[in-house]
């Protein structure tokens, strides 16, 4: 039994080497999960967007337009950068750029409101950048709808001669209040970084595998080793052993993002310890398994590199986190089902950012272990057919 487990401890090891001395696999499996892993995240350190230049069209002129103005300046969201009094010129800066949105006050806001009449306050933004648009549109409503409700108010406790208070529950009897959860402040970061970080992982992942060639004939550029023992092992030896070496060597970077990128970034970290190991292990035997199928089946290690680099976009954006399945189309559902990222997105954010017990996340993990099961059974065949297929490939 120990003869067997050194056998494949040998495999794992040697394996391992190559993830530093071979120079396309250093980038792909050390230096690409590092540096991305910094990469991403630094954009959305500032977390929220915040002081996007913005305008006011003061149409009333009055003291209750100029109070909406001041208070739109102090709002964190948005900067009022320009006050005009004509819109042409508010929509001249916003389609210079000079501004993201504008509030128009109309004439007579004051008159009207004070006579309990209702008043449009329009506002306008910049519909090419969302988040700038939602900032934008929340700020100004919320200062917009203030100064509404403080007049309401004032005109309810001056008429009915009761506490400010009591006017206050009269104008709004049944009060909302949303709280957001597992994002409090709203942070762009934690909610697309996270996720990248699992494609990150997935795409080095597979593209490394690939890159160090699958069947011993694809693995030209280990020349000089190509009678070595390890090269030459028993099928489930080399299958098995070569898929430990990524198994440990990705287990760290699973605890790298979580004890420093997270940490370091301020990223939601609920993850608890049973979770996040089945987890790990259903994900990466899952994905290693994907990559031996692959490697299999490129000739060369530089088309896995030209395939993948280009499908990461679409691979993100399969796995759904930036827009809800059942709006896409159904082909595109069953297509994104061979890929672990499709799974392993939503299980890591429901692990890491809702802090999802090990029931919780298992209708996420079950497809995950199945893909594993498949994709292993796939590539122990592929293996032994390109065991047995003579390929003359060149030497890289």
């Amino acid at each position: 039994m120990f003869e067997l487990f050194a056998r494949l401890i040998k495999v794992a090891f040697a394996e391992w080497k190559l993830f530093y001395t071979d120079a396309a696999a250093v980038l792909l499996l050390v230096v690409a999960g590092i540096l991305y892993a910094f990469y991403y995240p630094t954009p959305y350190m500032n977390q929220t967007v915040s002081k996007v230049p913005v305008a006011v069209v003061d149409m009333d002129h009055t003291v209750m337009s100029r109070q909406l103005t001041q208070m739109s300046a102090s709002a964190q969201q948005i900067d009022v950068r320009y006050i005009f009094s004509d819109m042409r010129e508010a929509e001249e800066a916003l389609a210079d750029e000079k501004i993201y949105g504008f509030m128009v006050i109309p004439k007579d806001m004051e008159k009207t409101l004070r006579n309990g009449g209702s008043v449009n306050v329009n506002v306008f933004t910049h519909g090419a950048y969302v988040m700038l648009h939602g900032n934008i549109g929340t700020a100004f409503t919320t200062c917009a709808l203030t100064v509404g409700a403080t007049t309401k108010v004032k005109r309810i406790a001056l008429g009915k001669k009761v506490p400010a208070a009591k006017a206050m529950a009269m104008r709004d009897p049944t009060p909302l209040s949303i709280q957001t959860l597992y994002n409090n402040t709203g942070s762009y970061s934690n909610y697309v970084v996270p996720s990248v970080l699992v494609l990150i992982l997935q795409q080095t992942l597979v593209i490394g595998i690939c890159v160090l060639g699958g069947a011993r004939a694809h693995r030209k550029f280990r020349k000089k080793y190509r009678e070595a023992a390890v090269e030459n092992e028993e099928l489930p030896y080399r299958y098995f052993g070569r898929s430990l070496a990524y198994f440990l060597h990705y287990c760290s970077f699973i605890l790298f993002y979580h004890f420093v990128v997270y940490n370091l970034f301020d990223f939601p970290r609920r993850g608890q310890l049973l979770p996040m190991i089945a987890f790990a292990v259903v994900f990466l035997f899952s994905t290693i398994n994907f990559g031996m199928v692959l490697s299999q089946v490129f000739l060369r290690r530089e088309t896995s590199m030209q395939i993948f680099l280009y499908m990461s976009i679409p691979i993100l954006f399969l796995a759904n986190f930036s827009w809800p399945s059942y709006l896409v189309p159904s082909w595109m559902v069953g297509l994104s089902a061979l890929l672990p990222s499709t799974f392993a997105v939503p299980a890591w954010l429901s692990i890491q950012q809702r802090g999802a017990d090990i029931y919780e996340a298992s209708a996420l993990l079950y497809p995950l272990a199945l893909q594993a099961v498949f994709y292993m059974l796939l590539g122990l065949v592929l293996t032994r057919i390109r065991d047995k297929t003579p390929l003359k490939t060149g030497d890289m």
